[in-house]
């Protein structure tokens, strides 16, 4: 869109070129001026009140000739908002009105009074010069952000390694001291967003995974939870498939626990760290569980999985939840087209060596 000084001195001099009896319509205020001529047809946006007086076109054009219509208001009041807010979009945008529009995403869901989705450095006035957005925090990828000309870093997880980042305790270790120095001195800006992306539908994190998946469904569920149909395929062939598809991010396999042949009709899948199995085969029916590492206990877990024959799939938790961070930073780019959006990509957080 043009600058809006640009717009008001071009419609000023097609003003001017016109006579009195060409003008059809005129609606001025403080904010914007509408000119309706035999060929122009648009409003004027006006950054301050004494603007329309030194246009100078106010005293070279007589009011007692404008003819006021209705269809001249009509279209000043469907025109002139949607120019208002091209030419106010080119106001800063800060940190505190990102951190308040994921907010807004899960207020069916999130107390925001008992949230983790706050900052995690200061910042909330700050402009914003470009977003990364990021499964982790690690220092790396904080560092990564900055080389791509970013101030505003949105995360998933914690920063100092506690689920609410306010154990003290942690900067006993030099690493972490040293991590809230680089932050501090960098000017980065971080705020999370965990609790709101944990259950947001289609493109939050438990539903992007199984899009990354490409299961079939999901057929039921709702937050956290997600039934996929299995169409009875063999267990060992759909965990297969799984690792297949996870491959691309870093996991070198996939664990699995159960009896490869088991026909599946009912996947069972969860977010992240949340994937309690009892609860999948209690509340969902399972006949074969997606969990992560973080979410699976292999002395509780995996014991009665083996006892009763239950098949179950283990992945590493950040891959998990990649894609739907993924997902997330091209909802922000769309949300804020005025600055670069990056996703840090990120990967399975182990490595395995075989003897």
């Amino acid at each position: 869109m043009p600058d809006c000084k640009d717009q008001r001195g071009s419609l000023v001099s097609a003003i001017k070129e016109k006579t009195p009896a060409q003008i059809h319509f005129v609606l001025w205020g403080r904010r914007f001026i509408f000119v309706q001529t035999e060929n122009i047809a648009r409003p004027l946006v006006l950054t301050q009140e004494d603007d329309m007086k030194d246009s100078g076109f106010e005293k070279d054009i007589d009011r007692r000739s404008f003819i006021y219509s209705m269809p001249g208001v009509a279209a000043v009041l469907a025109s002139a908002p949607t120019v208002i807010s091209g030419c106010e979009s080119k106001k800063a945008l800060t940190a505190g009105e990102v951190n308040k529009y994921l907010n807004s995403l899960g207020t069916e869901w999130v107390d925001l009074s008992k949230t983790v989705d706050t900052f995690k450095s200061p910042g909330p006035e700050i402009e914003v010069k470009g977003i990364a957005v990021a499964w982790m925090s690690y220092t790396w990828a904080l560092e990564k952000a900055l080389e791509l000309g970013c101030n505003l870093f949105v995360t998933h997880e914690p920063t100092y390694y506690n689920h609410w980042d306010n154990d003290e305790k942690i900067f006993r270790f030099e690493s972490a001291r040293k991590k809230r120095e680089f932050i501090e001195k960098s000017g980065l800006t971080i705020i999370r967003c965990h609790d709101v992306w944990d259950q947001y539908p289609e493109i939050g994190i438990p539903m992007a995974w199984g899009k990354l998946l490409e299961l079939e469904g999901p057929i039921e569920g709702s937050g956290y939870y997600y039934v996929y149909d299995g169409k009875a395929q063999a267990a060992g062939l759909i965990a297969g498939k799984i690792a297949a598809r996870v491959a691309a991010l870093g996991q070198p396999g996939v664990q699995f626990i159960g009896p490869e042949d088991k026909p599946v009709n009912r996947i069972v899948l969860g977010t992240g760290a949340i994937t309690p199995m009892f609860h999948f085969i209690e509340e969902f029916g399972a006949d074969m569980a997606i969990c992560s590492d973080d979410g699976f206990t292999y002395w509780r877990d995996g014991a009665f999985a083996i006892d009763s024959e239950f098949p179950v799939a283990i992945v590493n938790h950040p891959v998990s939840e990649e894609y739907g961070m993924k997902l997330l930073a091209e909802h922000l780019a769309g949300k804020y087209p005025q600055v670069p959006v990056h996703h840090i990509p990120q990967r399975c957080m182990y490595k395995i060596f075989n003897a």
